[in-house]
């Protein structure tokens, strides 16, 4: 069995929501049909600009760097981050950061 197509997602998509509708009327239920139709929306519209994209001879991925690269921890031959506390709230601040990563302020 290989891995479902976007149509099979889809369908299953389709038959949650039935199946959701199904159930008492409750917050929960509420949240989770949501959750379901802007997913089945998300899919719908990803196959219309796929075949936009395919029709236009466009690539159709591009891969893009990370904002931010996530790196091993430092070892003890590293030397470690310098901290600074925030004056706004108190939070830690690495050296690495123009902001506080609580509260926003910039240094």
């Amino acid at each position: 069995m290989g891995n479902p197509s976007l149509d099979e997602f889809r369908l299953w998509l389709q038959a949650e929501i039935a199946d959701v509708e199904q159930l008492e009327q409750s917050s929960d239920r509420n949240k989770r049909l949501t959750q379901l139709e802007m997913s089945l929306q998300e899919a719908m519209a990803f196959s219309i600009a796929w075949e936009i994209r395919t029709e236009a001879s466009v690539n159709q991925v591009i891969r893009q760097k990370p904002v931010r690269l996530i790196s091993e921890a430092p070892t003890a031959e590293q030397n470690p981050l310098t901290t600074e506390i925030c004056a706004s709230c108190d939070a830690i601040i690495e050296d690495d950061l123009d902001f506080c990563p609580s509260c926003g302020e910039n240094r």
